[in-house]
């Protein structure tokens, strides 16, 4: 199952030192971030941040990070033939879906690769 947290939740929620809070509200400052859990991602925390100012400065101290900025969220949905999202929710909600049912599973037996160009 996989869980949203807002920056806000984890400054409430987290025994910061006075650095660390202050990173946390002068990001807050430029937009909303959520951190999100993924089930699919065990041990690892992606974050969304609104800006890719917020996205460099938390790179800048955090650098294996996992990030994704709302546009890059949107580069990424557009080129998979969807619609952009509209906020840092959307994103949340749509990565933490199951995967769909009509994904087929890879055939049990081998492939005939007969006929592929690199062949």
């Amino acid at each position: 199952m996989s869980t949203v947290f807002t920056l806000q939740e984890v400054i409430d929620k987290q025994r910061l030192g006075p650095d660390a809070r202050a990173f946390c509200q002068a990001l807050l400052k430029q937009g909303e971030v959520l951190a999100v859990a993924l089930s699919y991602l065990p041990e690892t925390v992606l974050w969304l941040v609104t800006t890719s100012s917020q996205a460099w400065l938390v790179r800048a101290t955090q650098p294996k990070a996992v990030i994704l900025t709302l546009g890059e969220a949107a580069d990424l949905a557009t080129s998979l033939g969807g619609a952009p999202p509209a906020s840092l929710w959307q994103v949340a909600v749509e990565l933490s879906a199951p995967a769909p049912d009509s994904v087929e599973d890879p055939p049990d037996g081998p492939e005939d690769v007969a006929g592929h160009p690199w062949d």
